[in-house]
């Protein structure tokens, strides 16, 4: 999971403790400041990530998904998509034959456009997410809907 602020680590959190699993925090090399992530600013990193498609903010950590078959993949909706750093870990990541669940945080906006962006990367189970709230009555239920 990836998460600027700390909503979407919440939820990652809630969902750990209902499948008993791990978590794996994509860690940017370079750390947003609050100033990086002020989306009413054309020139901050965040906004300016999100207008160039081929930008991809490099990953401080290695992580190795190899021994697991289903991932969820959490991350804040940025400008209606995920953020780009999602996108450096699923090229940089060897994920083929994996079930991945994306769930997404957002004060608004769905996961759909965010979806389509994760289904481009072929060789991957994708099961269809959600947009969550940090409650963890919604993401008990959501994640004992998915019967894993």
């Amino acid at each position: 999971r990836f998460s600027a602020t700390g909503t979407t680590k919440a939820v990652a959190e809630y969902i750990r403790n209902e499948v008993n699993g791990d978590i794996f925090e994509i860690l940017p090399k370079q750390k947003y400041s609050s100033s990086d992530l002020n989306w009413n600013d054309n020139s901050s990193r965040s906004t300016k990530e999100q207008n160039d498609k081929n930008a991809r903010p490099e990953i401080k950590n290695n992580i190795d998904v190899s021994s697991y078959d289903v991932i969820f993949i959490g991350y804040p909706i940025w400008w209606g998509d995920t953020p780009r750093i999602i996108q450096t870990f699923m090229e940089r990541t060897n994920l083929d034959g994996k079930t991945m669940i994306p769930f997404c945080t957002s004060g608004g906006t769905g996961i759909q456009a965010s979806e389509n962006t994760l289904k481009s990367y072929s060789g991957i189970n994708w099961i269809s997410g959600k947009r969550l709230k940090a409650s963890k009555s919604e993401v008990s239920n959501w994640v004992k809907s998915l019967n894993y």
